[in-house]
């Protein structure tokens, strides 16, 4: 019997509209459902279940997404969550629309077309639309990230979420409110009794038990992979190509990427520990590519002006397309991931899928993607990574053997064995 999933997209369309969107959960969210979706004994059917507030929203950047999105989204099935009782369904895409669309955010608030498009969008939410959702249709709801919908929406169907990190409760000086607040209601969501969760990692899972109390036994690990398009690069004109298109300098360099180079990913520590070994070295031809959206933008509590020399040496890339990110791990001499704190940690991966040898923080859950294929540090020690850094440009065998490792393990993982991994969930939440 096929398996009849009600598989949420919420993370798509809730960055629709954004050029630099895809984020690790953004990836993870597409790559397990593409490979649920190869499955002949899945009947995979794409759903949208935001609350009141945003749902209408929601629902209509996820139409959007489907259909812009050929042929990634096209194969599957998607069920409009939102209904109108006065059958004015298309005019909800009109105001939705036009309310996130860039021009609208410039209109001050009080002009006469935003209050009409704004006391529409009110007028449609608090009278006329209502959620179409019929839970007979499925034998399972699974949320990648975002919290469970009421229980009269999904009624007895069972319910999957997945639970990416703790970072919001555990470390709730790296995020913002927001995002504190969001993940409380995350965590509120949850029936501990009856719903099922997924982690990403042995770390998350041990840590979301104890923190919660839910039973270990209703919780379980899929462990991440690299895409398919993450592969080592060996055409030099090409990565020059990339090199020059987000302006990095000719020579060697250190990598690092993180979706928004936020502040657990510790890059003021990277950025300090590099100058150091430059201050200690001088002679050493090396720049810091840090890659990612500039929404933080690490080295400002770096005040020792003994640096200011190196301060042109740290490159800012911004985002990176995919098409371009196997080509800039490829060009490094190593990828450095100093983070305090990480889920899962799929840029170290990625590296080592592109045969770049890996630096690591040795905390939280990245000694289980790294494992003894790259350098592990204390993310507090500046010696131990100024050490690791340092060894890695004067010891050729050493990167000729991070090298092959780093190929080797990332070969242990991949999106079939977490989409295999996801499935027997399902048939355990099922029966």
């Amino acid at each position: 019997m096929r398996i009849r999933v009600a598989y949420d997209i919420r993370v798509f369309s809730n960055e629709f509209g954004r050029h630099e969107y895809k984020s690790g959960i953004y990836r993870e969210t597409e790559e397990i459902l593409h490979e649920i979706g190869k499955r002949d004994d899945i009947d995979l059917t794409l759903v949208n279940l935001n609350d009141k507030e945003t749902f209408i929203a929601g629902s209509v950047k996820a139409g959007l997404v489907y259909a812009n999105n050929q042929p990634s989204l096209k194969n599957y099935k998607l069920v409009d969550s939102l209904g109108s009782r006065l059958n004015i369904r298309r005019f909800y895409d009109t105001v939705v629309i036009d309310r996130i669309s860039e021009e609208f955010q410039k209109i001050p608030k009080l002009s006469p077309k935003s209050i009409l498009i704004r006391g529409a969008a009110k007028f449609l939410r608090d009278f006329d639309a209502y959620f179409v959702f019929d839970a007979s249709n499925f034998d399972i709801y699974h949320s990648t990230y975002h919290k469970l919908p009421d229980t009269e929406i999904t009624k007895s169907l069972p319910r999957i979420l997945t639970i990416q990190d703790l970072i919001p409760a555990i470390s709730p000086q790296f995020v913002g409110s927001v995002l504190r607040q969001s993940f409380q209601e995350i965590l509120a969501s949850i029936n501990y009794e009856k719903d099922w969760v997924i982690c990403i990692s042995e770390y998350t899972r041990q840590e979301f038990c104890e923190y919660t109390g839910m039973a270990l036994e209703r919780t379980t690990v899929t462990p991440l992979a690299a895409a398919e398009h993450f592969y080592p690069v060996n055409d030099l004109q090409r990565i020059a190509n990339v090199r020059e298109r987000y302006n990095i300098p000719e020579g060697n360099y250190f990598l690092t990427l993180a979706s928004h180079l936020a502040p657990h990913k510790n890059l003021d520590y990277l950025i300090r520990c590099f100058f150091q070994l430059l201050s200690e070295h001088p002679n050493l031809d090396i720049n810091l590519v840090l890659a990612g959206s500039k929404r933080y933008k690490p080295g400002q509590t770096i005040e020792s002006s003994e640096f200011s020399q190196f301060n042109s040496r740290v490159v800012y890339t911004g985002y990176i397309e995919d098409e371009d990110l196997s080509a800039v791990y490829s060009g490094a001499t190593a990828f450095i991931f100093p983070s305090l704190y990480e889920g899962f940690g799929l840029p170290p991966l990625e590296a080592m899928k592109c045969g770049t040898p890996v630096i690591c923080s040795n905390a939280t859950s990245l000694p289980e993607v790294v494992g003894d294929a790259g350098i592990l540090v204390n993310p507090k020690d500046e010696d131990s990574l100024c050490q690791a850094m340092l060894n890695i440009l004067k010891d050729d065998s050493l990167l000729q053997e991070l090298h092959q490792k780093g190929l080797a393990r990332a070969q242990q993982f991949s999106w079939a064995s977490c989409a295999e991994k996801t499935i027997d969930f399902y048939q355990k939440a099922i029966g």
